[in-house]
């Protein structure tokens, strides 16, 4: 990103204005440094937790007030969404509030701040106390293979909660109204018979509540299927862009894209599982990571604390899977719409959310699930040509 920082790329030239350019180099460049805080952050409280001795010192307070253990990682949990909750605040007002805002995205209330915090505190609070309590419960009365039927109780009550997001989550923090204007409606509605999907509904989001950027998605499954899109995408993007885009969000669907990552979601859930089972057995993995106080809510909330270092590596794998399956959707998108609206739909949400035109290979290799916007488009002008 710095070698072109001076000049516009020649892609783009006519697409962005100079100023357009260097607001947006300066935004991704701010926040990657945020980033790259929040990241040193996250480290420093896992080593608080494990090494540092805070996780086996709540347990400590825990084991004073109950003896149960399905309670007792009720509130060890609840100690560790509250912490997290506290040490997250002051990162989340200075990227809504100084960073979203330095560079006019930012839309967000105060009120709609603090009602935010409240309603995702007591999410967070409610699911992972049920989902903690469930798995405790197997493991203290389901025998040596407790790990599989805590599996299959933690992926149905995720498939459940997915299921019914877009009905019970998704309005708490939005407003989802059908769209009316039948400029939109129509074509949406032609693509949606031509490529044969069912859905429950076209709606409009809110989205500008809380910040400029835009977005299209769809959420749910099975009869519960929902296409979103913001309102703020509405404003800037023609019928042909929305509905170039929504052949893209469509093609994860019928590519499979969606079903596969169910499935591997559903082998590496497995097996994260079984892993949890055979490290239950061995106390010396706990020992070596700061806990002291052995009870099973502590030995669990210890795994799930770690379990991320140990698969950080698999970053890059899932991110090169992810981007080629965008390029696949973008393909999918043209066999159904214009491909140059696809192309002028993608460099308008480029330029309207100041995205990184230019990003460094090997980060963007690593940490992007999306392909550089300067890749796709090179590779549906390659398809034009075609």
């Amino acid at each position: 990103m710095e070698d072109n920082k001076e000049a516009i790329p020649e892609r783009f030239v006519g697409v962005v204005t100079e100023e357009e350019y260097k607001k947006s180099i300066n935004y991704n460049t701010e926040r990657i440094r945020f980033s790259m805080l929040t990241a040193l952050i996250s480290v420093g409280v896992l080593l608080l937790f494990t090494t540092g001795g805070l996780l086996n010192s709540l347990t400590k307070v825990v084991q004073g007030v109950t003896q149960s253990n399905v309670v007792g990682i009720i509130l060890l949990g609840l100690f560790i969404v509250l912490i997290d909750e506290i040490i997250g605040i002051p990162l989340a007002i200075y990227s809504t509030f100084y960073l979203e805002e330095k560079y006019g995205f930012n839309k967000t209330t105060t009120k709609t701040f603090i009602q935010d915090l409240i309603k995702n505190l007591l999410i967070s609070i409610i699911f992972s106390s049920t989902l903690y309590a469930v798995v405790i419960s197997i493991i203290e009365r389901l025998g040596d293979n407790w790990w599989i039927y805590a599996f299959v109780a933690v992926f149905l009550f995720q498939a459940i909660i997915f299921y019914l997001y877009p009905v019970l989550i998704l309005p708490l923090f939005n407003k989802l109204e059908p769209i009316t204007d039948e400029k939109f409606k129509e074509p949406i509605e032609k693509l949606l018979n031509k490529i044969n999907f069912k859905a429950k509904g076209l709606f409009v989001m809110d989205g500008s509540l809380r910040s400029s950027h835009g977005n299209a998605f769809f959420t749910g499954f099975g009869n519960n299927k929902r296409i979103v899109f913001y309102d703020t995408l509405l404003e800037t993007i023609t019928p042909k862009e929305m509905e170039s885009i929504l052949g893209h969000e469509l093609g994860h669907y019928k590519l499979g894209h969606i079903r596969r990552t169910l499935i591997s979601s559903i082998f590496f859930g497995f097996l994260g599982f079984y892993i949890l089972g055979q490290v239950f057995m061995a106390d010396q993995f706990f020992y070596g990571h700061g806990l002291e106080e052995i009870t099973l809510y502590s030995k669990f909330l210890l795994f799930y604390l770690v379990i991320g270092s140990y698969t950080f590596f698999t970053k890059p794998f899932t991110s090169y899977i992810s981007r080629q399956r965008e390029f696949a959707a973008d393909d999918f998108s043209i066999e159904y719409t214009e491909v140059e609206s696809m192309i002028s739909g993608l460099l308008k949400l480029s330029k309207d959310n100041s995205s990184n035109l230019t990003p460094d290979n090997l980060y963007s290799s690593y940490y992007y699930s999306h392909p550089p916007i300067a890749e796709r488009v090179k590779s549906l002008e390659g398809k034009k040509k075609n």
